[in-house]
């Protein structure tokens, strides 16, 4: 009978190395949920929002950049919902409001319909799985045509003819919603 290459002591020690590193692999998790919102978050233009924004929605997520992006889509869009909802409210509220400052309002109120449906469509049709190159890209025009809405209901707020409370309240509203749609728009730009 042929003896073993390895004495009997060196397999002992080469079987205990293998199991404790067996163990090691067994017990290192990988990336958990929340680990990876706030890494691809980084690749963000606002990575504490984004972190901030995204993270309740980690165990949905599962580490998947598609349901991240989804997730991103409906954050901007639940957002630019109620941002327009209030600055009707505003806009009823307010009696001190010039003819430009309703102006400004309307127009923002319209932007902000532009958007929501862009941002709906992008939802839409990225929680269909199967996107093509080209699908992919009619969702990024999308978000990207309901960030320039953002920015249209911005330049109204630029200069000093309107209500300065009112227009700093509308213009904090706006300023987050645009960024939350540049986090979505970024997200975007990663799938392939």
């Amino acid at each position: 009978m042929k003896s073993s290459y390895f004495p009997l002591p060196v397999k002992a020690i080469l079987l205990i190395l293998l199991i404790n590193q067996s163990n090691i692999i067994a017990n290192s998790q990988p990336i958990n949920d929340t680990q990876f919102i706030k890494t691809t978050c980084q690749s963000t233009p606002y990575p504490d929002l984004c972190l901030s924004s995204l993270s309740d929605s980690a165990a949905t997520i599962h580490s998947s950049c598609h349901l991240m992006t989804v997730a991103a889509l409906t954050v901007a869009l639940t957002h630019t919902r109620s941002t327009s909802s209030a600055i009707e409210s505003l806009a009823k509220s307010s009696n001190a409001l010039t003819p430009r400052d309703s102006y400004v309002i309307r127009d923002c109120i319209e932007e902000f319909g532009d958007s929501v449906e862009e941002l709906k469509m992008a939802v839409e049709e990225l929680k269909d799985n199967n996107k093509s190159r080209s699908e992919t890209e009619d969702i990024r025009t999308w978000v990207s045509a309901a960030l320039t809405d953002d920015d249209t209901c911005m330049d109204g707020l630029v200069g000093d003819a309107m209500n300065g409370n009112v227009k700093e309240s509308i213009k904090e509203m706006v300023v987050n919603v645009a960024q939350l749609t540049s986090i979505a728009l970024s997200l975007v730009s990663l799938l392939k």
